[in-house]
């Protein structure tokens, strides 16, 4: 089928398309590391978490967060409670709930989307330039 539009341009394309794994590497501490590509109101973030690895339980104040576990498994520890998710799972924590993980031993990837971003990781990412 012909197209009616024209190609964007050089600098049109790298403004709008992203690449996984050419975003802002930021470390983690215990639970990994992020690569993490940004919106104005919205935060992509992939994260390989070692296997056996432990994320301390924690929260963002002011953010909502969408997990989906990529590849592997973890226990996570959700306001005191244990949730065992795997493969193509998905968790969605509302602003201001605790939460962690025990990883597996095989790892994890898993994505996390949060809105708006959270301020933490952008100071990190402010930090690494």
């Amino acid at each position: 089928m012909e197209r009616k539009e024209p190609l964007a341009n050089k600098e049109e394309y790298e403004e709008l398309v992203m690449h996984i794994g050419r975003g802002h590497a930021v470390d983690l501490g215990s639970h990994g590391e992020a690569n993490i590509l940004l919106g104005e109101k919205i935060m992509l973030s992939f994260v390989d978490m070692p296997a056996n690895s432990y994320a301390d339980p924690h929260r963002h104040e002011n953010t909502e967060q969408v997990m989906i576990i990529l590849k592997g498994e973890a226990d996570f520890v959700v306001e005191g409670k244990i949730y065992p998710v795997k493969e193509n799972d998905v968790l969605v924590f509302r602003a201001n709930v605790e939460h962690g993980a025990y990883v597996g031993p095989n790892g994890a990837r898993v994505l996390d989307i949060f809105t708006p971003p959270r301020t933490d990781l952008l100071a990190k990412i402010r930090g690494n330039k």
